[in-house]
């Protein structure tokens, strides 16, 4: 048995985050990671949206200046984001500073995320005032949505 988990509005913003679609700019295989995520996280919006009753659609401007914030948060990224290896470039003359740019501006960019996720919640409240509500992933399945996140078991980014 799976353990119960309980969404909170800012669960409900982040979801409305990772699920706003961004545009694709090559062919994703179905049985990726990365489509298998997009499918999760829009589902797992839907039956937020659902339980907490909130559609940020219904107000026109806000619906507007979601998606602005949406694209910042999902094309926000730093120097180092997705790097997988960068040792042979910080260890060259120069490279200690580089480094501790790098170092500095990867924490810059979760600060930003985070103040993103903050003001999404904002927004959410100008909508739909928040009462301190809960969903639970017991009520998310009654409704058919799958709360567990996928993975992919070989550590593989296709």
């Amino acid at each position: 048995m799976l353990p119960r988990v309980e969404y909170t509005r800012r669960d409900l913003a982040l979801a409305y985050l990772e699920a706003y679609p961004m545009p694709e700019h090559h062919q994703v295989d179905p049985e990726s990671l990365y489509a298998r995520l997009k499918v999760f996280h829009t589902q797992l919006l839907a039956g937020l949206e659902q339980l907490f009753a909130v559609d940020l659609k219904s107000d026109r401007f806000a619906h507007f200046f979601f998606g602005q914030v949406a694209r910042s948060y999902r094309d926000n990224r730093h120097p180092t984001s997705g790097m997988l290896e960068s040792g042979p470039l910080f260890t060259r003359p120069g490279g200690t500073e580089l480094l501790k740019l790098c170092n500095e501006l990867a924490t810059l960019h979760e600060w930003s995320q985070k103040r993103l996720v903050d003001l999404t919640v904002e927004l959410l409240a100008m909508v739909k005032p928040d009462h301190g509500e809960v969903v639970t992933t017991e009520q998310l399945r009654a409704i058919g949505v799958d709360t567990v996140k996928p993975t992919d078991p070989d550590g593989e980014w296709r």
